[in-house]
């Protein structure tokens, strides 16, 4: 038998077997096939599911709370209170100082309302309304519309007459009992409220009674009304084609919020990108509009979240850093970073990222990568190097808890150590660093390193050696441009802000030039130095392109742009690509510490370092591992040494010959490693054929002299 979906050929129509499926699914007892034609065995039918149709089942995000937010934290139901209090106090002032302003008002008005009131009383009782009737019927000589417009008129005037006067008289009954009965304050009180109505009446008309308590400028509370004008301005919705409100419009924190369907059809992206059409239609400054798409598991392409603050948030100082008294961070953990446009605190967690901060001279950049580094020096298990090629005071502090401090471009002449030289070094430190960690992480078992990562408890071990690292470069870009050292300082910290957050060494790097700081080799690996940064923070800059090149590519299309940051908007920023669903890419205007907070913060930091046994380096009297006071090497002269007569070598040999010269240099470079840093001298390893380390000749990866020399000679100078 056919399926009967199959297409008809002219066949027999055979019908399905009448017995359950069940009995045909024991293939012993079917029937022997006896003709040629196989008939295949009977599908079952599906089975129906019924569901109740009047069940409607709906996704959890579509429920709305039971409390408002409001209601449900304390932090929002104080500024909620708050905000009320204010409102109400502001107003019962306001008006209240202005009663004798108002009470001569009422009296100077009073006449012309009894007049306005009298000639109203007037139009009624003679029918003026109906007047234009009969006189278009005079003009038009139409005598039989007059005559019953006239008789109309006669009886309505009757009528109404009549009402009046009995009005009046009741008027002055209850007048003359209420002056016997009522006591004397009930009487003027009855008497001014009659007189009060008569001012309100008698009004200039286009003018309120009261005087305006507040700048009309703005909305004084959102409504949709307002929301819909707004978005009908920027061309986001049209009347036929309406936006609805998912919520009604209601307080949060300092402001008012909505959230809201666009238009099907209109992504949540183009009312990000129209912001300040949106606040043009508001009647607010752009600074006071924050729009922001929905996210998470489930929802809608064009739900957006509206909120509208009462004054730019970013003039508002968030306050003095929690850290001032905290006693101690724990930075596995989220610490206090700063508020957002709403007020609510910011945590941030800077494990396993690298943070760029960028922005214009004198909007923050320091102080901002600074607070990063003093949350640090209050966990006494992460090793502070600090380098601050700029040399302001700022970073004083940190001489009581860093591992190493270096401020400057030039040879300290107390310590003899050139800082961008001592960089160099460093960096080539912790690229082995974090080559050992890795190689230490895969020889434990999984039940040390779950995750295949360091784990708090491997790093607060003092016996295993791989406490948190935190290189901080102030003006980094310094680094990239420097004469001398500036094309391996480009190698190395490109890699190593690649490879070092997954073992614990982080990087926090602060720039003024985000943008291009060259051409050539020095400029690509500045921008990929900068773009390895997962986390970044930028201040106001002079334009959309410099803020994107600080943000990241695509910050511009979700409506996050530095240059439309305030001047006075100092230590306010964006950040973005935190990595914690818990702060999403916004505006945080950062806590401050000045220049005493950060030195009572360091003090504190040092007594727990010394209460841990942790201090160490520079902050315990010790000098950097390496001070050199004649010229530094160079590794294109030390290759010139060792290859000697060779005209070329295998890179596995030349690294032995390295290693043999100079073990505290080049102890452990592989051939790969040679190649890398070769790189920046335009010096490219190639097959040569040459000797290998057993003495046999072979074609391998190698250097030529000729490129040694052809790259630099071999003085004393270093890398260039």
């Amino acid at each position: 038998m056919r399926s009967p979906f199959a297409k008809s050929t002219g066949g027999e129509l055979v019908p399905f077997p009448t017995r359950p499926p069940a009995e045909v699914e024991d293939s012993d007892n079917l029937p022997a096939v006896i003709d040629a034609e196989v008939m295949p065995a009977a599908i079952p039918a599906p089975v129906a599911t019924v569901e109740p149709i009047d069940l409607v089942v709906r996704r959890a995000a579509d429920y709305r709370p039971v409390l408002p937010g409001w209601a449900k934290d304390v932090a929002e139901l104080r500024r909620a209170l708050r905000w009320l209090g204010r409102f109400a106090g502001h107003r019962a002032a306001f008006h209240g100082v202005r009663v004798p302003l108002y009470l001569g008002r009422t009296l100077a008005y009073a006449p012309r309302g009894a007049l306005r009131l009298m000639v109203v009383l007037n139009r009624w009782a003679f029918d003026v309304e109906a007047a234009e009737l009969r006189w278009a019927a005079v003009a038009a000589k139409d005598h039989k519309s007059y005559m019953n417009l006239s008789r109309q008129r006669n009886e309505r005037v009757k009528r109404r007459l009549t009402v009046a006067m009995v009005v009046a008289v009741l008027a002055l009954v209850v007048l003359a009992v209420a002056s016997v009965v009522l006591s004397g304050a009930l009487l003027v009180a009855t008497l001014l409220s009659t007189v009060a109505g008569l001012g309100y009446a008698g009004r200039p008309r286009g003018r309120g009674f009261l005087s305006s308590a507040a700048d009309r400028r703005g909305p004084v509370r959102l409504t949709q009304d307002i929301v819909l004008r707004a978005f009908a301005a920027a061309g986001l919705c049209k009347a036929d084609d309406p936006i609805a409100f998912a919520t009604p419009c209601h307080r949060d924190g300092d402001g008012w919020r909505v959230i809201l369907d666009l238009p099907y059809g209109t992504p949540a992206k183009k009312a990000v990108l129209k912001r300040a059409e949106i606040a043009s239609g508001l009647d607010v400054l752009a600074g006071q509009v924050f729009i922001a798409a929905e996210s998470g598991a489930t929802g809608s392409a064009r739900r957006i979240e509206l909120w509208v603050a009462e004054q730019d948030p970013t003039t508002v100082p968030a306050g003095p850093s929690p850290l001032l008294t905290a006693s101690g961070v724990n930075f596995w953990q989220a610490w206090p970073f700063g508020v957002d446009e709403r007020g609510r605190e910011i945590k941030l967690c800077l494990l396993w990222l690298s943070m760029v901060v960028g922005g214009l001279p004198r909007m923050g950049k320091s102080f901002v990568a600074r607070l990063a580094v003093l949350a640090a020096a209050l966990d006494p298990d992460v090793r502070l190097l600090i380098f601050d090629l700029k040399g302001s005071p700022d970073w004083r502090p940190f001489r009581h808890v860093a591992h190493e401090l270096h401020q400057g471009e030039d040879v300290d002449p107390d310590t003899g150590v050139d800082p961008v030289g001592r960089l160099l070094e460093v960096a080539r430190e912790l690229r082995a660093e974090v080559n050992r960690r890795n190689r230490v992480l895969r020889t434990l078992p999984a039940s040390d390193v779950p995750e295949g990562k360091l784990t708090e408890r491997l790093c607060r071990a003092r016996h295993m050696g791989m406490p948190l690292v935190l290189l901080f470069l102030d003006e980094v870009h310094r680094a990239f441009t420097h004469r001398e050292f500036g094309a391996e300082l480009a190698e190395e910290l490109s890699d190593l802000v690649r490879v070092g957050p997954s073992v614990g060494v982080m990087v926090i790097s602060a720039t003024q030039k985000p943008g291009s700081i060259g051409a050539g080799k020095v400029n690509d690996a500045w921008n990929t130095y900068r773009d390895n940064h997962s986390c970044r923070f930028g201040l106001r800059v002079g334009s959309y392109t410099v803020s994107e090149m600080i943000l990241g590519q695509g910050a511009y299309g979700e409506g996050l742009d530095c240059s439309t940051l305030p001047e006075a908007a100092k230590g306010v920023g964006i950040v973005r690509g935190t990595g914690d669903v818990a702060v999403p890419a916004g505006t945080v205007r950062t806590y401050l510490v000045d220049g005493k907070g950060a030195e009572v913060i360091c003090q504190r930091g040092r007594q727990l370092r010394e209460q841990a046994g942790t201090l160490s380096g520079m902050a315990a009297g010790e000098q950097p591992a390496e001070v050199e006071s004649g010229p530094r090497r160079s590794l294109l002269a030390d290759l010139i040494e060792v290859i000697g007569a060779d005209e070329q070598a295998h890179s596995d040999v030349l690294c032995s010959r390295l290693a043999e010269s100079s073990p505290e240099v080049y102890g452990g470079w592989r051939p790969e490693q040679l190649a890398a840093a070769l790189k920046p001298h335009s010096v490219a390893t190639r097959q040569v054929w040459a000797k290998g380390t057993d003495g046999a000749p072979a074609n391998r990866r190698g250097v030529a002299r000729a490129d040694l020399y052809a790259a630099g000679r071999p003085s004393g100078g270093a890398d260039s």
